[in-house]
């Protein structure tokens, strides 16, 4: 398995995974438009200087991915760093090893880039208690909570 950045190659088959992301989590009662998602990436891969996605590849296949976005706190300069989407896939996720490098290439990336902090979310709800426990084992904190309310 390597981690790389992403490739407009990669695309079709990030989107396929995002639609089993999307089947599978909080988000299955909303659209998904796989032709919303290709010109979102295009846009998002011509401005690196923004935005970054690691693919995770094993024999040609990606088996995982996350995207990352950088932005400025409304209340100050600082740079921060957080994330579009984090997905392995479920055949994938019984060792950390994957997201861990995913989570890794992304923080490095965000440190080159000059964040003062990364901060990535769990807002889908595959996992949550999982993957709160990864993100505590790499040594980040808990902040805050996510709601929801469907209308």
């Amino acid at each position: 398995m390597i981690i790389r950045q992403w490739q407009r190659k990669d695309f079709p088959q990030m989107i396929e995974l995002g639609d089993k992301m999307h089947q599978e989590g909080a988000y299955q009662n909303l659209s998904y438009s796989k032709e919303k998602l290709k010109k979102f990436a295009d846009v998002l891969i011509d401005k690196p200087e923004k935005a970054m996605g690691f693919v995770a590849v094993e024999d040609d296949v990606v088996i995982g991915m996350m995207i990352v976005h950088l932005s400025r706190y409304f209340f100050g300069d600082d740079l921060f760093c957080f994330d579009l989407l984090l997905y392995v896939t479920p055949e994938k996720r019984k060792s950390i090893r994957v997201p861990i490098k995913l989570i890794n290439a992304s923080t490095d990336w965000a440190r080159e880039k000059g964040c003062k902090e990364f901060r990535p979310g769990s807002s889908v709800g595959i996992k949550s208690a999982k993957v709160e426990k990864l993100y505590n084992f790499m040594k980040f904190e808990t902040i805050g909570n996510v709601f929801t309310k469907r209308l």
